[in-house]
């Protein structure tokens, strides 16, 4: 369901979540400009983790002054870990209570306080009949919702050009949308944005550096596959933090897609069009029935180099770097444990027999 400045500007609460930051803070501006006047003594923003709920509603609760409404904006929320609601029912109809819940970083497990805490968020605001909207892209929809976007700032793209965007921005839309920006810049006073545009101007995310390297070692390309890696990890003294942020789980991610393409491959099966007892054995993180087309069709090639014996032992070297990165196994040093990972991986995808299917 879209966005609804009606029903959200007829609450008291509203909670604006979900992984598209760009989406989230349009909503929000969106909120300010229908609430508030420019320079409007009746706006305040605060902190989830600086300010209390009580000094939240105390301060939203007060009389506006020259709106109609009182308006008070929480960034990061998340880090307010133990919700108060005690003040919402004492409300006045002027009150607008924006909550956002910003994205936070963190190892897995920080990430799964935070996913408890905006559920513990989204129950109170439900309770209190607030408004919640949670903003997703449709992993399907991502290539046209790309090109509408580039509408929007009066320019046009091919649904190519589209793709390779999304490609380079982790198949995240609100990447996309500031790469968009920068784009739009950038072609000038040209009616269309073309794919060379888009490799020449737009910066890759570390989840499209990520692919490269993977499909690097996949080709048998140390020098490239370790020269992603470092552009990864930028200095050897971050590489831990580097591997736990995003190079495993991506690493992670991309190898049990490229292993269900695999298994896709081995049974003749069609990847846009499979049985419900075929998926019912596949995975269910990733899913590979909610990736979207340009992905599959990434996973699908990348697997066409390897087989399911390989690609087990890919990401057993995966869980052996996490191990050894935590001290469960011995090793040297992080950037060592990464360049180790990547060689032994190399190593193990070489072929033997033809994997093509």
């Amino acid at each position: 369901m879209p966005f609804s400045l009606e029903k959200a500007m007829a609450a008291k609460v509203v909670l604006l979540s979900g992984e598209e930051d760009a989406l989230r803070l349009r909503a929000m501006q969106e909120l300010m400009s229908a609430a508030t006047l420019e320079d409007d003594f009746d706006l305040q923003v605060m902190s989830g983790g600086d300010n209390s709920p009580i000094e939240w509603s105390a301060s939203v609760g007060t009389a506006p002054f020259l709106s109609t409404r009182r308006t008070v904006i929480v960034r990061h929320l998340l880090r307010c870990e133990e919700p108060d609601t005690s003040g919402w029912p004492s409300l006045p109809p002027s009150a607008l209570l924006i909550l956002i819940a910003d994205e936070e970083t963190g190892d897995e497990s920080r990430q799964r306080k935070y996913g408890t805490v905006r559920g513990q968020w989204e129950k109170a605001v439900r309770a209190i009949g607030g408004y919640i909207e949670e903003f997703k892209s449709d992993p399907k929809q991502l290539v046209e919702s790309i090109r509408q976007e580039a509408g929007r700032l009066g320019k046009k793209m091919s649904p190519k050009a589209a793709e390779a965007l999304a490609e380079m921005c982790g198949g995240n839309l609100s990447r996309a949308m500031d790469e968009l920006e920068k784009l739009a810049i950038f072609v000038a006073t040209a009616e269309q944005i073309s794919e060379s545009d888009v490799r020449e101007v737009a910066m890759p995310s570390r989840e499209w550096n990520v692919f490269r390297m993977v499909d690097a070692a996949l080709t048998g390309n140390g020098s490239e596959a370790l020269r992603q890696l470092r552009i990864l990890v930028g200095s050897a003294t971050k590489a831990e933090e580097a591997a736990y942020r995003n190079i495993l789980p991506t690493m992670s991610r991309q190898l049990r897609l490229i292993w269900q393409a695999r298994m896709i491959l081995d049974a003749r099966l069609d990847p846009d069009d499979l049985p419900e007892s075929f998926v019912s054995q596949l995975p269910e993180n990733p899913a590979w029935q909610k990736q979207a087309p340009f992905v599959k069709g990434k996973a699908m090639r990348a697997a066409r180099g390897a087989t399911l014996d390989q690609l087990t032992d890919c990401l057993g070297l995966i869980s052996d770097a996490d191990a050894k990165l935590k001290g469960m196994l011995p090793s040297y040093s992080g950037m060592e444990t990464l360049e180790q990972m990547l060689l032994l991986m190399i190593e193990a995808l070489r072929p033997s027999t033809p994997a093509r299917a």
